[in-house]
């Protein structure tokens, strides 16, 4: 038996892990692969650590959860940069001793590994990744999330016709509360590209109050800063307004760095949006934010609400966003995708 303190910011979990018949079961008698999961969808750095006390036993455990567990810290993995991981997942999971049992987990496996490219920054082998994933679809559900991840990455590669197109296919219908969340987030980053901004600051709207009805109040506060962001493009100062005061009852130590400083920005654009006019201290603050700002993946927003302004001229020349300086190495699900 063994026992292990997990932190989640202040508190501090006590779980104790005992090894039956091959099985790693943790505590309350959940599976390791359930602990795994959990933790990757609110604490990657944990599920990693997590992952690393049971990695040896996994070596002689041939089964579904083996694979579940692998994929998961695949996707921790990719959250946290974590390179030689992603690749050491996919080797795993491509290894022979779980071929019999890998065949339910194809479409997961595969799509978390386009993601993993698309996270850091390899466009074209996330579409290519997506397009293999797409092979192994068993229902609609499965055939939507391709979409989607096809579109994101098409919109990254500034191809943002192909990724209205693809929007544009998915039957809505279909899907439940959070998948629909999540479009609606996609078609407002794309409306934003296409100059639609009005439609953005409608889709994202519509996002937030899916997230909200199923209590995902972290992803509900994201997609209300990308509200923001629209609201200035289109000059809804009052929807601005409206939605910047809901942020307000969330605990802005919550939110990832990213979207933390891009609201930052915002704040302050608002006061030249209502001006029309960006003083020279806010253009010196753009001028050291907006690299940083389109490192996080804000390009799109930025340039368009510069440009309402008259202020292109301030984005860095080529305003693209910052590749990796470590690269994914191509090929990651050649095992399953040898025709893509």
């Amino acid at each position: 038996m063994k026992g292990t303190i997990l932190k989640f910011g202040t508190n501090v979990t006590i779980i104790t892990a005992i090894f039956v018949s091959g099985f790693v079961v943790g505590a309350e008698n959940k599976t390791v692969s359930e602990e795994i999961e959990y933790l990757t969808r609110n604490d990657p750095l944990a599920a990693i650590s997590r992952y690393e006390e049971v990695a040896q036993t996994l070596l002689k455990q041939n089964n579904p959860d083996t694979i579940l567990i692998y994929k998961n810290v695949l996707i921790a993995a990719s959250n946290t940069q974590n390179i030689p991981l992603v690749e050491e997942m996919s080797k795993q999971l491509s290894s022979l001793r779980l071929a019999a049992y890998i065949n339910p987990y194809l479409f997961s496996s595969v799509n978390a590994i386009g993601v993993s490219y698309r996270k850091n920054g390899q466009f074209e082998d996330a579409v290519t990744t997506y397009k293999c994933a797409l092979k192994y679809a068993f229902n609609d559900i499965d055939k939507m999330i391709v979409k989607v991840n096809l579109s994101i990455a098409y919109r990254m590669m500034e191809q943002p016709a192909v990724s209205f197109q693809l929007l544009q296919s998915i039957d809505e219908a279909i899907l439940d509360g959070n998948r629909k969340a999540g479009l609606l987030v996609v078609k407002g980053n794309t409306a934003v590209v296409l100059n639609k901004s009005s439609e953005a600051v409608d889709y994202y709207a519509q996002a937030r109050k899916y997230y909200l009805k199923v209590e995902h109040n972290l992803s509900a506060a994201r997609v209300t800063v990308n509200l923001l962001g629209a609201a200035l493009i289109s000059r809804k100062l009052d929807v601005f307004t409206k939605y910047r005061i809901t942020l307000n009852q969330f605990p802005e130590n919550q939110l990832p760095l990213g979207e933390k400083q891009y609201l930052q920005w915002l704040d302050l654009m608002y006061k030249s949006v209502a001006k029309n006019n960006i003083s020279l201290d806010t253009e010196r603050y753009i001028k050291e934010q907006v690299p940083v700002l389109i490192e996080f993946g804000y390009k799109e927003h930025i340039v368009k609400l510069l440009q309402s302004l008259d202020a292109q001229s301030l984005v860095p020349e080529g305003g693209k966003r910052f590749l990796p300086t470590t690269k994914l190495k191509p090929g990651l699900a050649s095992q399953w995708c040898q025709n893509f």
